[in-house]
């Protein structure tokens, strides 16, 4: 091992060392776990030779017809199996994907929300995100943390100030992930929460996901009438369109809010997601199904689009 600081760049340069685009190397890092990358203070991906050398090994396993889900485990195991025989476990380490302390996290953020506390909030969110991917930040912490405030506020643990406050600031994080367009070139995806749906931070992190595999995304929000949807549709033309909610209530539609659903589901790909909806609704409109939590969904959303999708020009 090399005494100095190992040599790091930035996914435009990895994607050029390896000969593959960005938008496969994204897709790699969110769908399998395949690249590690490091963050900046600034928040910036830092990719490094191990990145490299894991981006090669899949390039290669692919030409040799390999899978890509069954090359990348194939991948990740023999380094775990390498790294095991050079040293001896520590009881307690963390995971290849950081040192993660779920509980401590969790802890300072409910911590800092009960005093109000924006500065120290943020501190949690900025080391959280320096020492994990963004995937793992938003379904390890961000999403079960808010989940946590949710249910203290109905059992009358948090006030409803509390909630705003987390609320607020969990969804400027996210959206500050979530960037404009930029150079993704992936298929295009309309983000929508029902009419009767007044909760919109899990599909923002839905968002994230998709856009950190190259997909450009047109996000709507919380209480979109499905008539405007459809207007929205007529202008995009989007290749998917997701309609997100936390309760079986939100899709509980009249006849003609079921029509326009059903005339959605004709003109593109239309996905149901969040722990109200069920595959049975899903089929019964003609839609799929994006089960899990959110990095969960948009990651399996990823994965089936080579097949969901008609090629386009």
């Amino acid at each position: 091992m090399s005494g100095g600081p190992a040599q790091r760049w930035r996914i435009g340069v990895l994607a050029t060392r390896v000969g593959v685009s960005e938008t496969l190397l994204r897709a790699w890092e969110v769908r399998y776990g395949l690249l590690s990358p490091q963050r900046t203070q600034a928040g910036y991906r830092l990719y490094g030779p191990e990145d490299e050398r894991r981006a090669i090994a899949m390039q290669r396993a692919r030409e040799r017809g390999v899978p890509a889900g069954q090359a990348a485990a194939e991948i990740l195991a023999n380094e775990r199996t390498w790294a095991e025989a050079q040293e001896e476990p520590v009881e307690g380490t963390a995971s290849s994907s950081g040192s993660l302390d779920v509980v401590g996290a969790l802890s300072e953020l409910e911590a800092a929300m009960l005093a109000y506390d924006v500065g120290a909030m943020h501190e949690v969110l900025d080391r959280l995100l320096r020492t994990v991917s963004v995937e793992s930040a938003i379904r390890d912490v961000l999403l079960p943390f808010m989940a946590h405030v949710g249910q203290g506020w109905e059992a009358g643990d948090f006030d409803v100030a509390d909630e705003h406050f987390a609320s607020d600031l969990v969804r400027g994080r996210l959206a500050a992930l979530a960037v404009g367009p930029g150079t993704r070139t992936g298929p295009t995806v309309l983000l929508a929460c029902p009419p009767e749906e007044s909760h919109d931070i899990a599909l923002k992190a839905f968002e994230v996901v998709l856009q950190r595999a190259g997909w450009r995304t047109r996000f709507l929000g919380p209480h979109s009438p499905l008539a405007s949807i459809r207007a929205a549709v007529d202008v995009i033309d989007p290749d998917v369109v997701v309609l997100a909610g936390a309760t079986p209530q939100v899709f509980a539609l009249d006849d003609t809010e079921l029509a326009v659903v059903r005339r959605l589901a004709q003109q593109c790909a239309l996905g149901l997601a969040g722990a109200g909806a069920s595959a049975e609704l899903a089929e019964s409109w003609g839609a799929l199904h994006l089960a899990g939590d959110p990095v969960t969904a948009a990651t399996g959303l990823v994965e089936r689009a080579r097949t969901l999708l008609t090629p386009t020009d």
